[in-house]
């Protein structure tokens, strides 16, 4: 019956049409506004029957909650250590002949964020972290196929709770910089973000979480085995924090809002949940303070100095060596 009826209403305008006299440019314009008009109505009612329905209130919204597809549970926050422990082994930096690598970094200050996965950064996760997606099914599929929907099913929701770190050092250079003063300013940032990264995975890791970060200089995990896919600091941090960039050549430079192109930026990422990684972070904070560092390198310091008054402070020295070694190598 409506076929019918469109047919018609098609004969109909079409004899109108060809029968009518020529219509100026104003009412062909206003005939294709009501022409228009008719033909979406039913559709526009449509949709607004369904929002009044669901209660899901304007089309604009609904979109924006559609494009909402990362969640920041930590917003951008300054994160600072002193002498911090740096763990030279299976870095970057490991065998090569780079600038004063050092045990310890003076300080450290680091701006870091928390966020919830994004869909395009989760389908990647498999490529990226192998040892991750390995370990899951070793540990919970161990009676079950590994194929078999209830180990998928198993594996999906273990690696739902991946979130990501992204951190940003402010530097004094440009990143585009290739100087002898840029480069020492780089080893120098990239050393303090392993030491960051080393005290917070690995207090993460002890808990019982998965904890892996990316190495800068080749965009592979540092922590486990390198995956077919490196991970782009460029991209996530598009996705994760919508931050600007501005194309250089070939390259894109990630724009902070307040430091522009001079910035370092290196991404971790962990299973742990939010009130653990925030702990964490706060632990690592309140064991590498100035206070702490400098009262026990000044207890060793006067106890060492004088030989003749060394059997006096031998208990302070001690207790003094004990604490030092503890916050080099706790967790």
């Amino acid at each position: 019956k409506e076929a019918k009826t469109m047919a018609k209403t098609m004969v109909d305008d079409h004899l109108a049409t060809s029968l009518a006299p020529t219509s100026t440019p104003a009412a062909e314009a206003k005939a294709k506004q009501a022409k228009q008009a008719k033909t979406t109505g039913a559709s526009t009612c449509h949709i607004d029957e369904k929002q009044v329905a669901s209660g899901s209130g304007s089309v604009s919204a609904g979109k924006a909650r559609r494009r909402r597809k990362t969640e920041c549970l930590v917003t951008p926050t300054i994160s600072t250590a002193y002498e911090l422990p740096f763990i030279l082994k299976n870095t970057y930096l490991d065998g090569r002949n780079k600038f004063d690598i050092g045990q310890k970094i003076d300080f450290v200050e680091v701006e870091y964020s928390v966020h919830t996965l994004h869909p395009i950064i989760k389908r990647h996760c498999k490529y990226i972290f192998p040892d991750l997606y390995q370990s899951v099914k070793t540990s919970e599929c161990k009676q079950a196929e590994v194929d078999s929907p209830q180990a998928k099913m198993k594996l999906a929701s273990d690696v739902d709770d991946i979130l990501c770190i992204p951190t940003f050092q402010h530097c004094t250079c440009d990143m585009l910089e290739f100087t002898d003063s840029a480069e020492k300013e780089k080893d120098k940032l990239l050393k303090s973000f392993y030491a960051w990264c080393q005290a917070v995975s690995t207090r993460l890791i002890n808990a019982g979480y998965w904890a892996d970060y990316i190495d800068p200089c080749s965009g592979y995990p540092v922590l486990g085995m390198n995956g077919s896919t490196m991970y782009s600091e460029v991209e996530g941090i598009q996705l994760l924090l919508r931050y600007r960039h501005e194309q250089v050549g070939m390259c894109k430079v990630i724009l902070h809002p307040r430091w522009g192109q001079r910035i370092y930026p290196a991404s971790m990422f962990t299973t742990a949940p939010i009130e653990e990684v925030k702990k964490a972070i706060t632990d690592l904070e309140h064991t590498y303070t100035k206070s702490n560092s400098s009262k026990v390198e000044q207890v060793v310091k006067d106890a060492s100095k004088d030989g003749g008054a060394l059997q006096a402070h031998h208990d302070d020295l001690e207790d003094a060596k004990k604490t030092l070694a503890s916050l080099q190598l706790k967790n």
